[in-house]
């Protein structure tokens, strides 16, 4: 590189030289100085080279890094590795004595000078902190500079300004006294020098009026470069062609002649590229006012096209010093770079006192006068550390400083120096206004030049303009200029022509780590200028908005923002800015910033950044995605947004919806452990879903269509509330249910769970308004598990109350939206399950009615007691009515009538207490125990309620004939109010919700439901809710019910009928002739309970062979004439046992363990399923010989048909399903959805019909094929199962309706269960999923029986052995359950269970009881299994009908079949209270277990083995 053919490369002569160094160093008397310098010759001519290829000034990596092949980079990797050639240049020859200590009387100055200036060509490969390191190298160097001897003052100015750049330097005691008088000397060293040049300068201008030729015979180049034979200069590149390239290229140029790059252009790729690199940054043919034409850029005249045009400007452009023999301009670039990392300390505004430093900048600054690049950007350095200053920042604007940064040649170092100045002006905000007051055009070309500066300059100053941009944005002048000078297209060009972001893998694997982690910073900054961008129009949006409505309402309009001041927003208020904006933003409403980034496609580009970040590692990950939702959270109040995120988009290796990779943000797929990312994910779900379903200027569902609807334009005329209804859809299809529920449970990170859970609730109240939203959510368990609740009371850190009761605030409207609304203020706790709110909802709907004549004995009996005898007797004789107490004379005590004594109340019992009623005896005996009556009236007593209800009042006749209106409020009733004309009382809503323990309520809840209504309180009101609240306290209410009695206690029926079959066996079997032929209604439920919550083990199977320790069973199946058992093994076998004989078969079919067999009805094909090594699943005919028929490569899981058994469903992976036709073995279907759930146990299966399909939570129609429906997904293992009714899929916990779709119930029993049906169809069995833990595999050691007609659980048997699978025989009869023992015993074996029959130490047990009480018990045991022990052969029904009332256990899934304490109660109950002690054995939930092993049991029968 830059070496002719004939001459040798720099690296082998710098090798030379090091091996000479290494060869003499060690003789006595040596002089390192001439071979320093010709080191230091080499290192400056190839820096000089470097430097050719306009690097980005502002680089800081080693040139290697920077271009692999550079000269510069190989050199400084030669020169490091001689470790001892570096230990001895800076250890001795930086020594000023160091002849003198080698006993040579000969000065050392030559010495230090060469190398001084060696270790200022190292330093690109340098690591600094070696300077301070070396012990009192850098008080030689303050020495040195004090000593003012030429070249070593300027090289020890140089060496001191790279050591000031480490901190724990610059801010050390000693050295802050040494700069505080350096600093003032340098400044004054800086002016004289500057002035010197100016004169060399104003010489040199003559000589060249003289001679105005002379300046290419003296070109700087001469002696570091030379021209090759085909006139290129070495290093730099060809400039003729590059020229002609650049001016006759495809790239368009605008009206400011600056070059335009569309959204689709040409890509600038990384790496050296020589000069014409920096030409082609120049995308302008203009040169600022004043220049010539020919600097700028080459002219197009081919006449003027020639290497001495770049030999002019070489200087303006890139720069160039000499180093030795030192020269005016090199002195002056050490002392900036001393001074630039000392101004950005306090200290320095004292030092510069008068110096007029600000002044000396501008000199140099005016690369128009000085005509060097690098000196006017050593200056641009040192003014960008001032400007940490606001003093300096001021005082600059206010001098006409910032339009002298805009006139530096484009493109030159100076121009990316500008950059970082310009990015320090904008960071205050008192700077930014003085430069907003500014006369306009002068604003407009601050912008425009930065502009240029996006597309034009070095990487660093594409950064620093993107950075400024961010930071001017709020100030709305700067906005209008940067929006009329099309400035968000050259923003959004700025990542979308990245490599990194590019759909092209070569593109992106072609890059290098720097080049990648340059990129990635570019998209940083960028979409931090994007959010403060769109923030800012947000702002002015909503400004104008809220003026244009008040405007309307005949309101004064706001007084408007100032164009100067800038707009801040916290979080909180762009939250805030946005849902205003959806309220009073007119629907189909232009917004110009926010259409143009959708017309540039920044909304897919920003979800595409987002999507990429995903493999990102590196710091800025978190806050590059957080500011793209931002960006996408305002953008959000357009409708073809929130159309766009619901549609699919490319990435460049799969497809993905917007609102799918939101929802993994915020569960934190995208970038894990930053809590920022998911709230902003969170706020952008809150700001699609929560937003109003009509928005102003739309009718919802329009019922013509609009002219554009004609014109094709449905997407963009679709109603508000169809385009909301689109989300909510979309989002449940993306299980955004489960993701919002999940996060709404989570606890970590600890100090940021409650805000997340605060969103995830807020987001889920907007879902809720989708009616199938609300219908799945209304059946899940975390709404009757008490879950909720628990999540209510406390929040997780207790510094974030605040948080925690936003999280309430939304949980209780997400309550409302689920189960219907509620008065929140009734409830003085947050114990509110689901369960309740159905019965508070049917408690609102019930009629309450009484008969009147018991209300006027309870008050004819309240004066009586209250000693107003004689208002007592009128009452009586105006009333037909039998009293309560006899009112004869006030001193005999009260007698109550039989059935007064029957309504039992605690008011009855306050009343029999008192012995002698007094009339000065308080008047609140009825001490019903009920909250406070809301009343518009304060300071309510219970005095004052009495006065209310006085005789004069006209009592409630008509309330009998009112009926709750039609209100979803829980448990409301109607009550007159006052009005004017008794006779008709205004029925209205009330409260009626008491908790019986009112007394212990404060009296500021009271007044302040006192204060929340605005009724009158009134006996029949009082009545009402005392009547409501015993209707409320009912285990199942009822809304229509008979008229209440005033003076018996309220209770609705219990659920059991009389003619429901009894709970005992015997009394059920005796009555089948009665009511056959189960003997009563859910009788046949009842037998199921009591079959399957009985298994006896009868026989083991175990594997012979040496190997059986290790070959463990996995899975078991029974053939179809249930004459074989096969059970898959680890190893891979399938073992096939004779279940007459005990006989074993062992076929290798696997590598790996078969976790599934199946064989078919007919019992010749079995087919077997593997976990690893292809392929997986295969098809075996059994006959005399196991013989393998088709082997299925990608299928993981194979079964067949479930109707007629003629063809096979197989499960491949990213929820691919295929289907082969067993008779031609051809694959018939492939089915692949849309959109897939990623069930980890994903297993494609038929329905009982073979019609349809469920795979990976999606339903196929088998026949068209096509896709029906994708149920919501609401777990992350299993996928679900048919039914065999026929019309349920079960996933999970989770029961769907195949008619409706609808989520019909949860059964939280299920959780992570693998289903498996008996023959006839009426009983489940759940087996646990294994868990897999650090070191091993753990599974249960226990299965489950459900009921299949209701799901209600039957029995959890215990095992006490880990259970790996089971199976049911054809008939029912038999049950096979794959074992493997635990702890030291790892014994495998699959045994097999009899159902229905207890185990035969509970026989005996049950025969000793019968001794005992000299009879038979009435349960069941064994020997009553005929009829039983396999179902009956007529019974038909595969899931009875679920019944409208249970037999008293849990419908909820609890399985609890045990009466309860109400059932007791009931005299019509069929069930006596002796009965109920057998029960523990007859019903469900039951635990079968014992002590003893099942191994120990005799009649157990061991086949295989030893």
């Amino acid at each position: 590189m830059g070496e002719t053919e004939d001459e040798p490369l720099s690296l082998n002569l710098f090798q030379d030289l090091i091996k000479e160094w290494d060869t003499d160093h060690v003789q006595n008397n040596y002089d390192p100085t001439e071979i320093l310098h010709k080191m230091a010759d080499i290192l400056e001519k190839e820096t000089n080279v470097y430097m050719a290829s306009d690097p980005d000034p502002f680089e800081e990596r080693h040139p290697s890094r920077v271009d692999p092949e550079c000269q510069l980079g190989l050199l400084l990797k030669a020169y490091f590795k001689k470790e001892s050639l570096v230990q001895e240049v800076f250890n001795h020859y930086m020594k000023e004595n160091y002849f003198t200590r080698a006993g040579l009387d000969q000065s050392s100055f030559n010495l230090n000078v060469s190398a001084c200036r060696l270790v200022l060509d190292i330093l690109p490969g340098l690591e600094i902190g070696v300077l301070n390191d070396t012990d009192g190298l850098i008080s030689q160097l303050y020495k040195w500079v004090s000593g003012k001897l030429e070249p070593l003052c300027s090289y020890a100015t140089g060496l001191l300004a790279v050591a000031m750049e480490l901190n724990e330097v610059a801010t050390e005691a000693e050295i802050r006294e040494k700069n505080s008088k350096l600093v003032p000397e340098m400044l004054a060293r800086l002016r004289e020098l500057q002035d010197e040049a100016e004169k060399e300068r104003d010489q040199a201008r003559s000589d060249r009026f003289k001679r105005p030729f002379a300046l290419f015979s003296k070109s700087p180049l001469k002696n570091p470069r030379r021209l090759s034979a085909e006139g290129e200069v070495d290093g730099v590149g060809k400039l003729s062609n590059g020229i002609v390239t650049i001016n006759g290229g495809s790239g368009g140029k605008d009206q400011d002649g600056e070059l335009v790059l569309g959204a689709g252009g040409k890509k600038e790729t990384g790496g050296g590229g020589g000069c014409k690199k920096a030409l082609e940054r120049s995308g302008s043919g203009t040169l600022a006012p004043g220049w010539p034409n020919g600097i700028m850029s080459p002219p197009r005249s081919s006449t003027e096209n020639s290497s001495s045009s770049w030999a002019e400007m070489e200087l303006n452009v890139i720069g160039h010093f000499e180093i030795f023999p030192v020269s005016l301009q090199a002195s002056q670039i050490f002392i900036l770079r001393l001074l630039t990392p000392l101004a950005e300390y306090q200290d320095f505004l004292s030092l510069t006192q008068g110096s007029r430093i600000l002044e000396v900048l501008e000199r140099y600054i005016n690369v128009r006068e000085t005509r060097d690049a690098r000196l006017a950007f050593e200056a641009l350095k040192l003014l960008a550390s001032l400007f940490c200053h606001k003093k300096f920042t001021l005082e600059w604007v206010a001098t006409g400083g910032l339009s002298l940064l805009m006139q530096m040649p484009r493109p030159s170092m100076a121009a990316t120096g500008s950059s970082l100045c310009l990015y320090y002006l904008a960071c205050d905000d008192d700077t930014m206004e003085k430069i907003c007051s500014l006369p306009p055009h002068t604003l407009q070309d601050l912008v425009k030049y930065c502009l240029w500066l996006l597309e034009c300059s070095h990487e660093t100053g594409r950064q620093y303009s993107i950075m400024f941009f961010g930071l001017a944005f709020p100030f709305r002048t700067i906005l209008d200029i940067f929006d009329a000078s099309d400035g968000l297209r050259k923003l959004y060009n700025t990542i979308s022509t990245l490599s990194i972001i590019s759909d092209r893998d070569d593109d992106r694997d072609s890059m290098s780590d720097d080049q990648e982690f340059m990129q990635r910073q570019s998209v940083r900054y960028t979409t931090q200028s994007l959010k403060k961008y769109v923030e800012a129009h947000l702002a002015i949006r909503v400004e104008e908005e809220i003026s244009s409505d008040l405007t309307r309402a005949g309101g004064s309009p706001q007084p408007p923002h100032p164009s100067y001041k800038p707009y801040r927003l916290e979080q909180e208020q762009v939250t805030e800015h946005i849902f205003t904006l959806l309220e009073l933003m007119n629907y189909r409403g232009r917004w110009e910033p926010i259409d143009r980034l959708i017309k540039l496609g920044g909304i897919q580009l920003l979800l595409q950044v987002i999507a990429l970040s995903y493999d990102w590692t590196y710091a800025g990950r978190a806050e590059t995605v957080k500011c793209g939702l931002d960006v996408l959270a305002v953008c959000s109040v357009i409708p073809r947004v929130q159309l766009a995120l619901c549609e699919k988009f490319d990435l460049p290796d799969e497809s993905a919806v917007g609102i799918n990779i939101v929802l993994g943000t915020a569960e934190g797929e995208i970038v894990p452990d930053s809590p920022e990312v998911q709230r902003a994910a969170l706020l952008v779900l809150c700001h699609l879903l929560c937003g109003p379903v009509v928005r102003p200027g739309c009718v919802k569902h329009t019922a013509t269509p609009t002219p554009s609807k004609r014109r094709g334009g449905s997407d963009r005329v679709k109603s508000s509330d169809e385009v909301i209804n689109k989300v909510w859809e979309c989002v449940r299809a993306n299980n955004g249910i489960m993701a919002l529920l999940q996060l709404m449970q989570t606890k970590a990170p600890l100090t940021d769970a409650d805000s997340i859970r605060a969103l995830a609730c807020r987001a889920l109240v907007g879902l809720a308004r989708s009616s199938t939203a609300t219908q799945i959510m209304s059946k899940l368990p975390i709404f009757n598990n008490g879950v909720l609740n628990m999540l209510l009371r406390e929040p997780v850190l207790q510094d974030k109350r605040a948080e925690h009761v936003k999280f309430q605030k939304h949980a209780h409207e997400l309550i409302e939206k689920v189960s219907g609304p509620m008065s929140r203020k009734n409830y003085e706790n947050n114990d509110i399950t689901l369960d309740m709110l159905h019965r508070a909802s049917v408690v609102a709907n019930t009629r309450i009615r009484y008969n009147n004549k018991q209300l006027l004995q309870l008050m004819h009996e309240h004066l009586v007691l209250s000693g107003l005898n004689k208002t007592a007797e009128v009452l009586k004789n105006e009333s037909d009515f039998v009293p309560l107490v006899d009112s004869s004379g006030g001193s005999v005590p009260p007698v109550y009538p039989v059935r007064s004594m029957i309504s039992f109340h605690p008011s009855h019992l306050n009343r029999r207490m008192i012995s002698s009623p007094t009339p000065s005896r308080p008047i609140s005996t009825p001490s019903r125990q009920i909250t406070s009556i809301p009343s518009s009236r304060p300071n309510h007593t219970a005095t004052s309620r009495q006065q209310v209800t006085t005789p004069t009042r006209p009592l409630p006749t008509t309330n009998t004939n009112r009926s709750t209106t039609s209100t979803s409020i829980p448990i409301r009733v109607n009550r007159p109010t006052r009005t004017s004309v008794p006779t008709t009382p205004t029925p209205a809503t009330r409260s009626a919700m008491k908790t019986m323990d009112a007394s212990d309520q404060s009296t500021s809840k009271a007044l302040e439901q006192v204060g929340d209504t605005k009724h009158e309180v009134s006996l029949g009101s009082i009545v009402s809710d005392f009547l409501s609240s015993q209707h409320a306290l009912c285990r199942n209410p009822m809304t229509t019910c008979p008229e209440f009695d005033l003076l018996l206690p309220h209770k609705c029926p219990d659920q059991r009928s009389r003619r429901a079959a009894p709970l005992n066996f015997t009394s059920r079997y005796s009555k089948k002739s009665l009511f056959p032929p189960y003997g009563g209604p859910d009788g046949s439920k009842l037998d199921r309970k009591l079959v399957y919550s009985r298994f006896r083990p009868v026989k083991s199977f175990r594997a012979g062979g040496d190997d059986r320790e290790e070959n463990v069973f996995t899975s078991c199946a029974f053939s179809g004439d249930s004459q074989f058992l096969f059970a898959g093994t680890y190893m891979g076998d399938v073992k096939m046992y004779n279940l007459q004989s005990s006989e074993e078969t062992t076929y290798q079919c696997h590598d790996s363990y078969v976790y599934h067999v199946q064989p078919s009805r007919d019992s010749k094909l079995v087919i077997t399923s593997s976990s690893w090594r292809t392929p997986y699943s295969k098809l075996w005919s059994v006959g005399d010989f196991f013989d393998e028929k088709k082997q299925f490569k990608d299928e993981e899981y194979l079964e067949f048909s479930c109707n007629v058994q003629d063809k096979v469903v197989g499960t491949q992976s990213d929820a691919v399903a295929t289907i082969y036709d067993l008779h031609t073995g051809q694959l018939s279907r492939t089915l692949k959805p849309t959109s897939s759930n990623g069930y980890s146990r994903n297993r494609a299966t038929f329905d009982p019909t073979d019609d349809l399909i469920l795979s990976d939570g999606v339903l196929w129609d088998y026949r068209a094929p096509r896709q029906i429906h994708k149920f919501d997904k609401l777990n992350q293992t299993l996928s679900g199962v048919f039914h065999p009714n026929g019309l349920e899929i079960i996933s999970n916990t989770e029961v769907w309706d195949i008619r409706t779709f609808h989520l019909l119930r949860t059964v939280p029993q299920l959780d992570q269960c693998q289903i498996v049906f008996n023959s006839g169809g009426e009983v489940i069995f759940g087996l646990n999923l294994e868990q897999e833990l650090e070191d091993e595999t753990k599974f249960e050691t226990a299965f489950k029986t459900f009921d299949a007609s209701d799901y209600s659980l039957i029995a959890t048997i215990e095992t006490k052995k880990s259970v790996l699978g089971l199976c049911s025989s054809w008939d029912d009869q038999s049950l096979a359950v794959v074992e493997q023992g635990n702890g030291e015993c790892v014994e495998s074996a699959v045994r097999m269970y009899d159902v229905g029959r207890l185990r035969a130490e509970e026989e005996d047990q049950e025969d000793d009881g019968e001794d005992e009480d000299g009879g038979p018990d009435d349960d069941d045991s064994d020997g009553s299994s005929d009829g039983m022990g396999g179902g009956d052969d007529n019974d038909d029904e595969w899931g009875f009908p679920i019944p409208l009332f249970s037999d008293g256990e849990d419908l909820s899934g609890s399985g609890s079949g045990t009466p309860s304490e109400d059932d007791l109660d009931d005299p019509d109950d069929e069930v006596d209270a002796d009965e109920v002690e057998d029960l523990d054995d007859d019903d469900g939930g039951t635990i079968a277990d014992d002590d003893d092993s099942w191994e120990d049991i005799e009649v157990e029968e061991e086949v295989g083995g030893d």
